[in-house]
């Protein structure tokens, strides 16, 4: 039986992240990464049983730390926003550093996976958090001052939207921090006249 070097499955890996962000998941073949990474196919097939299988290797650390960094998100007041844009911005970085490419696979390049529809998934996530929120500001006003919670979705996926696409946009790490402190400013600054 043939040992299995994490070396080896770290460089396909690459070579896979690679290729399906360009020229894409459904133009990559196992036989395209193989030649690539300099193995055979069937040496590819011993460490990833298909092609799907090595995208959700690629891409599922990305998807799972979105979710953790969603629902870690803390209330948002006006006295908290600069530590917030600083807390924000220092996960971004890290996220961006680690997981960009594979997030933009999965937001982009994984149409006929069973991971095409994460996207909506993240805006389902999102959408239940900005209602949560919410709901606990209606808790605490008057019924002039509430807010009406079929906004929630919306505004959830406007603003996820405009993430994405600042991470599809830019690729220089600092050009996307930078850009989206400026995105999250802009977005609480509005929600604060609000709450």
């Amino acid at each position: 039986m043939q040992v299995l070097k994490d070396e080896l499955r770290q460089a396909m890996l690459r070579v896979a992240q690679n290729m399906f962000l360009d020229p894409g998941y459904e133009k990559t073949s196992m036989k395209d990464i193989a030649a690539k990474v300099g193995v055979s196919v069937g040496n590819l097939y011993r460490y990833f049983p298909n092609k799907e299988a090595l995208l959700e290797s690629v891409t599922m650390p990305a998807y799972e730390r979105l979710l953790e960094l969603m629902e870690n998100s803390e209330e948002i007041s006006a006295d908290r926003m600069p530590m917030i844009l600083d807390q924000l911005e220092s996960l971004l970085a890290e996220f961006l550093r680690e997981y960009r490419q594979s997030l933009l696979i999965l937001l982009y390049k994984s149409k006929g996976t069973r991971q095409e529809n994460i996207r909506n998934e993240f805006f389902d996530r999102f959408v239940s958090h900005v209602e949560m929120h919410f709901a606990d500001h209606n808790r605490k006003m008057s019924a002039a001052k509430q807010l009406n919670s079929d906004a929630a979705r919306p505004l959830a996926i406007a603003f996820l939207e405009g993430y994405f696409e600042i991470i599809r946009l830019y690729s220089e790490e600092e050009q996307i921090v930078q850009a989206a402190r400026a995105y999250v400013t802009i977005w609480f600054s509005g929600l604060q006249i609000l709450l």
